[in-house]
């Protein structure tokens, strides 16, 4: 734009600047540093850092501007998507932008210990994408935890998995919170064939209630784990009373929890 007019420029905003050089991937290190004070309240760095079309500039250097005081004090959105973010520890660097509210890391590269640098922005942070970044797995949950504002999540494609997802899910039912969240395929193959893995409506007299089954008969537990062997062929319905105890507890355990994950992706009410 400005760029075939040099006198263009005075009649733009700060953050029209930055849209336009950041379009183009000139968000250099000099150029952040001079915008620094600059009414800016969304950042895009992925064109500029990102390793095919980008200058693929150091994320370090790049990201320790947001290290400096009073440094993009108005920012509220920064857009990652495709850098190449050479250490999870170079994250460290935006934990100073105090009005932080959607963070954009789909496709980084960034695993574990990116995700627990995050938790120090909890307080505004409500976007967070962490989409395409395999090595963030079941371990990311207790920090995703710690971030109680969250009314968006995605996790597509990461390393994420059912248990993790079933102690998210309970930690977000308990609280009686609301998360949009996107999940990877996986999980999402394995919500929509719970008919397959278990009986998910069992009816009385079959019971629904973990804690009940050292409260069954014998004949009772075989009952249940019949019902539910009868859905799927791996499940064993026989053995001895303890075993019998443990094998319908554990079932019904991780029903319970596949159905609170189903109602946190679908956003439904649920009956466990």
């Amino acid at each position: 734009m400005f760029l075939g007019d040099p006198l263009a420029i005075l009649h733009l905003t700060h953050q029209e600047i930055a849209n336009i050089l950041a379009d183009r991937g000139f968000l250099t290190e000099i150029v952040l540093t001079l915008l620094r004070g600059g009414n800016i309240d969304r950042l895009e760095l992925g064109p500029t850092m990102c390793e095919e079309d980008g200058l693929n500039l150091s994320s370090s250097n790049l990201l320790r501007v947001f290290s400096r005081p009073d440094c993009f004090m108005m920012l509220k959105e920064l857009v990652l998507n495709g850098a190449h973010l050479q250490r999870d520890f170079d994250i460290v660097h935006i934990q100073r932008l105090p009005h932080l509210e959607r963070l954009h890391l789909k496709a980084t590269g960034i695993g574990n210990e990116a995700v627990f640098l995050l938790v120090n922005l909890k307080e505004k942070l409500y976007h967070l994408d962490l989409a395409h970044n395999p090595k963030i797995n079941d371990d990311a949950i207790p920090a995703i935890l710690f971030l109680t504002n969250l009314a968006y999540l995605s996790i597509q494609a990461t390393g994420v998995d059912m248990p993790g997802l079933r102690r998210l899910a309970a930690a977000i039912y308990t609280e009686d919170r609301a998360v949009d969240i996107e999940i990877p395929f996986r999980c999402e193959k394995y919500l929509d064939n719970l008919h397959k893995q278990y009986l998910t409506n069992p009816v009385a007299p079959l019971i629904t209630d973990p804690s009940a089954c050292s409260l069954l008969s014998n004949a009772s537990l075989i009952r249940n784990l019949d019902a539910h062997a009868a859905i799927n062929s791996l499940i064993v319905s026989t053995g001895t009373r303890p075993e019998m105890i443990e094998r319908l507890t554990k079932l019904l355990e991780r029903r319970q929890m596949d159905l609170v994950v189903r109602s946190m992706v679908c956003a439904e009410a649920t009956e466990v």
